[in-house]
């Protein structure tokens, strides 16, 4: 019987071992189609792939992610911030990566609460060394067959940076898509380190699509209970986690991101993530 359940112990610690291994280090993409508000019809269809908190991870120009991406065939990257743990150094790391990204479609990036920790002009300065546009506080129409968009990017709301007067245009009748770190907009009244008191309180509704990071899924989740945190103040959040919702006329996604932090710098239940958003037009 002692052998008995001592083997069971080993067996679910491999077994739990190897599932830490599979979601830290292999990274899968997620594929979901979001419906738009009169989106003009040149951009029904239109790939954005996400790419989220790296913090420094050692990624390759000739690596897998890179030949997925590739094969997903994006119109446009998007990058959401946390790019180094510490040091703005880090981004050394998968420079080439980036470097990579600019040559298979335009490449888009806002700032997290860890680039400004370790130096967001020198993070910043690197990323555009790479051929990547930076947004702080800024918005860039996006054209296809004389059609347009409106890609916004705001900054780091945890440091004070944000903008949402100056990220957004003044006036738009067109769908916009904005970039940020964290759904901090979505999570107001709730005690919660995302809900930053120095924000901006609402979100405007000319806002069609809020992408986003910085929670990493939770990271580390527990069987039946979920989630033990997302660098907050609550123990087992249910909401504003990861993945797809809608507040209103705005739809939120948040991703879990590539890379991990804290403590425990691994990954349980929540595996590695890009994702490849299609957007589809409606009538509405």
């Amino acid at each position: 019987m002692k052998k008995l359940f001592l083997g069971m112990i080993i067996f679910v610690f491999l077994l739990v071992s190897a599932k830490v291994v599979f979601d830290t280090y292999f990274v899968q993409m997620e594929r979901i189609e979001v419906p738009i508000n009169l989106l003009p019809p040149a951009f029904d269809g239109w790939r954005i792939l996400q790419i989220s908190d790296l913090h420094g991870r050692r990624l390759s120009a000739d690596g897998q992610i890179v030949k997925q991406i590739k094969a997903a065939n994006p119109d446009v990257i998007v990058l959401t911030g946390d790019y180094v743990k510490r040091e703005a150094a880090e981004i050394k790391q998968y420079y080439a990566f980036l470097a990579a990204l600019t040559q298979i479609a335009p490449v888009y990036a806002v700032s997290g609460n860890h680039d400004y920790r370790a130096g967001w002009e020198k993070v910043a300065g690197l990323l555009q060394s790479a051929g990547i546009t930076v947004l702080d506080n800024q918005y860039v129409k996006l054209q296809q067959a004389r059609e347009e968009i409106i890609l916004a990017g705001v900054s780091d709301p945890h440091t004070g940076h944000d903008n949402l007067a100056t990220a957004l245009p003044p006036e738009v009748n067109t769908p916009v898509i904005l970039l940020a770190h964290a759904p901090t907009w979505f999570v107001q009244g709730q005690v919660d380190y995302l809900a930053v008191s120095g924000a901006e309180k609402t979100l405007p509704e000319q806002v069609n699509l809020i992408l986003v990071g910085h929670t990493h899924g939770g990271q580390i989740k527990l069987p039946l209970l979920g989630p033990v945190t997302t660098a907050s103040g609550r123990l087992f959040p249910r909401e504003y986690v990861e993945g797809l919702s809608r507040e209103g006329e705005t739809w939120l996604y948040i991703s879990r991101g590539i890379g991990q932090s804290g403590i425990m710098p691994l990954r349980f239940l929540s595996p590695a993530e890009i994702t490849l958003i299609t957007l589809r037009a409606t009538g509405n």
